[in-house]
């Protein structure tokens, strides 16, 4: 009996210790629930996402406006977009999604233009011991207003994503993600477009999270077919268990393209700053 009694405190003593040392790694044993990692998902509950970003276009020719008014791409713009995505968690590993954003773009010498999108989708989380996995599709329709009074070719875009990680130590979760989505406009034209992302999701502490990163992308459009490799970064700092106010970065390291032209752009260069606000009711 008194060995029982030993070995009971003992294994107390020991859970006590396990339960302390997690308190300090883990932000959800400190009621902060980690809503900036990737696979998070808010079980019976609304999590949204408000950004607002400037981005430097070098070149972009998934904008099918200016193709229709003699120009191939366009490059050296600056756009200003602001968006709002809303997700509910059915469950702790299935939620639904919707959003809307609006794009403001200005070229160089030249007129400007908006364009409205909206996005509805879903996704479902796999957990293991070792591994998490999503799998995720939504489609968006983009409206795009008239520029240089030409009427511009609207975009429907089905896209599909998968995400696999795994906790490689205690403060550190690395993930990969990979991208597929198919842009339609204009009388049955489309085109292609893929990426992967090779990232980290780091917790130093408590109140604070980052994801750093690399990706790589490319499309299958006949007249430019881009090559892109960019490099992301995101910071948190969760002002309470349910609010975390981010900084978001991305760069443009390298980039290619077929355009044929001297001096043609390239990607490279172009980068984009933004804020964003997430929210869990």
């Amino acid at each position: 009996m008194k060995k029982l009694l030993l070995a009971t405190v003992f294994c107390l003593a020991a859970s006590s210790a396990q339960a302390q040392e997690k308190k300090d790694i883990y932000p959800e044993a400190r009621g902060y629930v980690d809503i900036t990692n990737p696979f998070y998902i808010p079980g019976k509950a609304f999590l949204a996402d408000s950004k607002v970003s400037f981005t430097r276009v070098k070149l972009n020719a998934s904008i099918n406006a200016p193709a229709q008014t003699g120009f191939p791409v366009l490059k050296n713009a600056k756009k200003h977009t602001a968006s709002e995505m809303l997700t509910y968690g059915i469950t702790e590993t299935w939620a639904v999604y919707g959003g809307l954003s609006y794009d403001w773009t200005k070229k160089e010498g030249s007129a400007s233009f908006h364009d409205w999108s909206w996005t509805v989708g879903t996704k479902v989380n796999t957990i293991e011991d070792v591994w998490r996995v999503q799998i995720g599709a939504d489609v968006t329709r983009t409206d795009f207003t008239k520029w240089k009074n030409v009427i511009n070719e609207n975009q429907k875009s089905t896209h599909l994503y998968l995400t696999a990680g795994t906790e490689t130590g205690e403060k550190v979760f690395v993930y990969t993600r990979l991208d597929y989505q198919n842009i339609g406009y204009g009388n049955n034209q489309q085109y292609d477009v893929f990426a992967v992302d090779a990232a980290m999701h780091l917790t130093p502490d408590a109140r604070t999270t980052a994801d750093v990163g690399l990706r790589f992308s490319w499309d299958t459009q006949d007249r430019v077919r881009n090559k892109d490799l960019t490099f992301f970064a995101n910071s948190y700092m969760n002002l309470y268990q349910n609010i975390a106010v981010g900084l978001n970065a991305d760069y443009v390291l390298a980039g290619s393209n077929n355009i044929k032209l001297p001096f043609a752009p390239t990607n490279q260069g172009s980068y984009t700053l933004g804020v964003n606000l997430k929210y869990e009711f």
